[in-house]
């Protein structure tokens, strides 16, 4: 994956993630504001399901940030190995695809996060809340 397509896609991720979340945030908070409804099992599922969901993508990204750092070292050294890599252009290429290759492991860490957020907003705009 070219180091460009790579900040487009953790441009998109963190987009869409920061939007998904406010949205998130916002319908949680109306439907906590109101003090007739305080203890529901509602709320009480949805108190659980935060905590929950949260351990969940951190453990899941933190899985997927593992296996990209564990390839990190030999995807490194291809780019080091290419012979374009040596004359000056190909050494400014293969710089930015590196720094593409460290932008992959916060793709991967953030996509379950992503994940969360996005089908979180869609259950809870589909539910009224």
């Amino acid at each position: 994956m070219s180091s460009r397509r790579t900040a487009r896609t953790a441009a998109a991720l963190l987009n869409t993630t920061g939007s998904a979340s406010a949205s998130v945030v916002a319908a949680r908070m109306r439907a906590f504001a109101n003090p007739a409804t305080a203890m529901s099992p509602w709320h009480q599922s949805e108190a659980q399901r935060m905590g929950t969901e949260k351990f969940e993508a951190a453990q899941a990204g933190l899985v997927a940030a593992s296996a990209e750092l564990a390839m990190l070292p030999m995807r490194l050294m291809q780019l080091a190995a290419r012979p374009s890599s040596w004359t000056p252009s190909g050494w400014m290429n293969a710089w930015m695809d590196g720094a593409g290759l460290w932008l992959g492991v916060g793709n991967a860490a953030l996509r379950p996060a992503q994940v969360t957020a996005v089908r979180n907003r869609d259950r809870l705009a589909r539910d009224g809340r």
